[in-house]
């Protein structure tokens, strides 16, 4: 396929990203579908990929920000065990213990806490919705690699495996947190309703003030220094403002893509009325 480069001109039809996902289903057929690809959909250009805790910080403060990160583990792991109203479907508490504090993050994302966590997706509509229902005025971008990379990055390393243990007792991770190597991985339990509904998983940094995106590129090119590939295996897209109702429209009437797909449990739907607000104003002004 023709790789896209982020300098190109922003996609302006549907068809184009039909066009894309046809060319991306093609390659690596053998695998699964959830681990060929990862996909993340931002409403407007930043050029980068930056979790929500880092973004609460005017000033970095690496040391700062991992006391609060274990302050606010802790904090959570009190309250979560003592909840009388967990749905059934949430993980049980000896599943986010000591030893699994990124467990633990995914659980908080699930509850809008911020955290050091990045999401994506294995579903590209998933994703191209999150790029288009939100600022109808500003260019999107659309992020995806090949998760292959990380696959890779295991087998380098074993005790990575952990991070993708789906078991409910799983073993324990690898400490991570406080490493501040700038190391980035994937974390994929699948422990929320709202993860296994999404096909979704985590990117996470060792520093917390880390642009995923340098990151990754900079995995690519150790992996590929490895095996000895060129392909690149990072990529990013625009998206023109002026695509995104259009797009919705697609991913409703054909996809049957919208908030309230994405959006399986209570838990969000607040945040699904709030996307559906910005998707109808997408759509219609």
């Amino acid at each position: 396929m023709t790789e896209v480069d982020p300098s190109s001109d922003p996609f302006k039809s549907v068809a184009e990203f039909i066009d894309l996902r046809e060319q991306l289903e093609q390659r690596h057929a053998s695998e699964p579908p959830s681990m060929r690809w990862a996909y993340r959909g931002q409403p407007r250009d930043f050029g980068s990929l930056t979790p929500s805790f880092q973004r609460q910080f005017s000033k970095q403060s690496s040391g700062t920000a991992q006391l609060i990160e274990a302050n606010l583990i802790e904090a959570f792991r009190k309250h979560y065990f003592t909840l009388k109203d967990r749905n059934a479907d949430m993980p049980l508490p000896g599943q986010i213990e000591i030893g699994h504090d990124l467990r633990c993050l995914s659980v908080m994302q699930h509850y809008e806490i911020p955290t050091r966590l990045l999401d994506w997706t294995a579903d590209f509509w998933t994703a191209l919705y999150f790029a288009c229902s939100n600022d109808p005025d500003r260019n999107a971008e659309l992020w995806y690699y090949e998760r292959e990379l990380f696959a890779q990055q295991r087998s380098h390393d074993p005790l990575l495996m952990a991070l993708m243990d789906r078991s409910p007792n799983p073993a324990a991770e690898p400490p991570l947190l406080s490493n501040g190597d700038g190391k980035i991985v994937e974390l994929d339990p699948q422990i929320s309703p709202r993860m296994r509904g999404q096909l979704a998983h985590h990117t996470v940094s060792t520093n917390v003030f880390s642009d995923h995106a340098l990151l990754l590129q900079k995995l690519d090119a150790e992996i590929s220094s490895f095996d000895g590939t060129s392909t690149r295996r990072v990529h990013r897209i625009l998206i023109d403002a002026s695509c995104k109702g259009k797009v919705l429209q697609f991913l409703d009437g054909t996809m049957k893509v919208n908030a309230g797909t994405i959006f399986p449990d209570v838990v969000g739907l607040g945040r699904f009325l709030r996307w559906h607000f910005d998707s109808l104003r997408t759509m219609m002004l």
